[in-house]
């Protein structure tokens, strides 16, 4: 038998919140049940929306998708009863709608502005995107914005309306078009005509404001983050207070001096982080030719065992490693920071290289610590207070006796 059709209320009355429906079928899928409706308010999911969230009977609904013809509807337990009460969360499919209606409004005056087509496009949180051809320059973005806001303020109607493939290939449609039995055109009367399936506002003014909020480059495609509705006018205030945060940090009066602020102080970071890195590599020689006399004083067994304020683990790596590559023979190492303390010990490899792993892998747990290691290497982090305790673990390493 054919199956039975279920009625997309929400193509006509895409605000309608609530209905009552009847129960086709009602089988089980895994550890849920899949629901069958002569009737549905629940868009499925598809065409980069997400599906509605709601209850059937009061029970939450955890998927809706189409599949073989079917509007599945995926509950935790079958329902009581033929005849349920679907609802959908009216807020969420505002939202739905009015960013799937904000992305055709952008994809077509892109496309009409600068012949920049959209690749593809989804409505996901917290912002949908759109992936374009080509970047976008400032001013190429303000004229999109600008013309997105007049379309928006000029309410134009949006019509949702079925044709057979013969008739939409005869008409003007942006975009290409999925072959489908029935083709799906979503109209803003006299501005743009595209083959969807999503949920859309009845006009464009209930579209309400717009904003681009982020930009990158995706497999050579440009993609453009933007908002609707009420996340848009969210995102609108959090940007007032970006901007008096950023006037506090940069103690600049307006945003352009902020902004040029902060561009002449990423222009100048390059130089600084060069110049930050010439003077570790001098701290890395000097404290290096320092514990290097430090470990010739033991001219029988040359090892040093020092506590270094202001090192981070990967230049205490490469201060042990120049230390044992120079002669050292053991070497063990704090760095502070804070109440927490990393230390690193090694010693230079040998048939008889005495038994550092041991005595680490009794170390840390004793002392509520993290780490482990091999009688080469060992390293972990501590608590400060821990110092003593590994200095007097390291006292024989320096004589070359062991720890036993």
């Amino acid at each position: 038998r054919e199956k039975d059709m279920t009625k997309r209320i929400f193509d006509d009355a895409p605000l309608q919140g609530g209905l009552l429906a009847h129960v086709q079928q009602c089988r089980p899928q895994g550890k849920e049940f899949c629901l069958i409706l002569d009737q549905t308010i629940f868009f499925p999911r598809g065409g980069g929306q997400k599906c509605d969230e709601g209850t059937i009977g009061g029970i939450p609904v955890l998927d809706v998708y189409e599949e073989e013809g079917e509007i599945r509807h995926i509950l935790p337990r079958a329902p009581e009863g033929d005849e349920v009460l679907c609802r959908i969360d009216l807020g969420t499919r505002l939202s739905h709608m009015q960013h799937h209606t904000a992305q055709h409004l952008i994809s077509a005056a892109a496309w009409q502005l600068f012949q920049n087509s959209t690749i593809i496009a989804r409505m996901e949180d917290p912002w949908g995107h759109i992936e374009f051809q080509r970047p976008m320059e400032d001013e190429e973005l303000l004229a999109l914005l600008r013309r997105v806001e007049e379309i928006v303020k000029a309410d134009l109607p949006i019509f949702c309306r079925y044709y057979t493939p013969e008739q939409a290939a005869q008409m003007d449609v942006r975009g290409k078009i999925t072959p489908h039995e029935r083709i799906r055109l979503v109209e803003v009367e006299g501005f743009d005509r595209n083959a969807c399936g999503g949920t859309h506002c009845p006009s464009t003014g209930l579209v309400g404001p717009v904003r681009f909020v982020g930009s990158k480059m995706v497999r050579g495609a440009y993609r453009l983050y933007f908002a609707a509705g009420q996340r848009a006018h969210d995102f609108a205030l959090e940007q007032d207070l970006r901007t008096l945060r950023l006037g506090k940090y940069t103690e600049e009066e307006s945003p352009e001096d902020c902004e040029k602020h902060i561009a002449d102080a990423l222009h100048r970071l390059p130089v600084l982080e060069e110049s930050v890195q010439k003077l570790r590599r001098q701290l890395l020689e000097q404290t290096a030719e320092n514990l290097l006399r430090k470990a010739s004083e033991q001219e029988a067994f040359p090892a040093v065992v020092q506590l270094l304020e202001g090192w981070d683990k990967k230049d205490g790596k490469a201060l042990c490693d120049d230390l044992l590559h120079r002669g050292v023979r053991f070497v063990a190492l704090g760095f502070a920071e804070g109440e927490s303390l990393g230390v690193i010990a090694a010693q230079k490899k040998s048939k008889k290289m005495m038994p550092l792993g041991r005595a680490l892998k009794e170390f840390f747990p004793a002392h509520e610590g993290k780490g482990g290691g091999s009688d080469a290497l060992g390293q972990g982090t501590v608590p400060l207070s821990a110092w003593d305790d590994f200095a007097a673990l390291c006292a024989p390493f320096l004589q070359g006796e062991g720890a036993e």
